[in-house]
Order: C-alpha cells, then structure tokens, then sequence
C-alpha cells in the first residue's frame, strides 16, 4: 500500500503487473455473483493494455471504454474542492498538474486506441453530477440488468458519485 500510495502521489502510474494482479484476482472473486465490471480508471497506458491481455487473456473481454472528458480547470477546480474533506494526499494542484500531464502523455494514445476500435464511448463530465450521471447510466443500459437500473441508489453510492455530502464522522470519545 505505502508503495502505490506513493507513486501516486508522484503522479505517476501504478506499475501494471501490480494493478492487473490485484484487478483480475478481485473480477474472479467477484464473478460468482455478477458477470459485467466496469473498472474505473484503467486501462491507463498501453502496459496496462499489455499486461491485461498477458495477465487475462481472453479469459474476459473488455466490451468498451468510458472516456470522461473534462477541462484541466473544471478538474483543478473539483480537486481543490475535495481536498477540504477527502484526506488524499494528491489532492493539490501541484499532483494534479502532474497526473493531468502523465495522462495526455499516456492515457489519450489508449483513449485513442479504443476509439479507432469504435469502443470509445465519451462523457462530457464538466457538466453537473446528475447530468453526467444520467449520461452514464444510458451509456451503460444495455449492459446493465434492468432491476440494477431502475433500483434507486444506496447512500455510499450518492456519497461517491458526489450526489450527496458524506456523512460527518462522530468524535471518537
């Protein structure tokens, strides 16, 4: 842990054999009860593309990718703003800077790569929550089970999609 933390606070990606490892052995857990997984943030690079077709091979098929676009000062804006609750240590403009960097640099030739592939399906999210929200949740319908769909969203998922304020956490006495 202390070594993801810190090359994430560099800015930098986690090494893929690390995030392929830990992603496909949670997909396997969690495949007895569910069989569609939207993983956010990765692919990031084309190791990370690399190493998922090494690690998983056609073991699972990756279907699409969601791209959320966003300009660097919404996003610097939207950090800065969580930083006064969130605790993440790269949540400043300096590490965001340097993250939005490594992502030109490195996530857009796979953004790229999955566009040539027409598995690119790209998301405004510079608009409100509840309108990209809404975005994702038509981009995601026909994967998703109808009942999962329309079935209203717990608290810790508002909480995550930044839909609602987490709860305040009570004084340890």
């Amino acid at each position: 842990a202390d070594l993801i933390n810190s090359i994430i606070v560099a800015g930098k990606i986690v090494p893929s054999e690390i995030t392929c490892g830990l992603l496909w052995t949670e997909i396997q857990r969690m495949s007895k009860t569910t069989e569609n997984f939207l993983v956010d943030g990765f692919p990031r690079n084309q190791e990370n593309v690399d190493a998922w077709e090494a690690v998983v091979g056609r073991a699972a098929s990756v279907q699409f990718m969601l791209f959320f676009e966003c300009p660097l000062p919404v996003l610097e804006e939207r950090i800065l703003g969580r930083a006064s609750y969130s605790g993440r240590k790269d949540d400043n403009v300096e590490s965001l800077r340097l993250r939005f960097n490594t992502y030109k640099n490195e996530t857009m030739p796979v953004v790229n790569l999955f566009r040539k592939k027409k598995q690119c399906i790209e998301v405004d999210s510079s608009l409100a929550r509840e309108a990209v929200y809404a975005l994702v949740k038509e981009s995601l319908s026909e994967m998703t089970d109808q009942t999962r769909l329309e079935a209203p969203l717990t608290e810790r998922s508002e909480c995550l999609l930044g839909l609602r304020a987490w709860p305040k956490k009570e004084p340890k006495s």
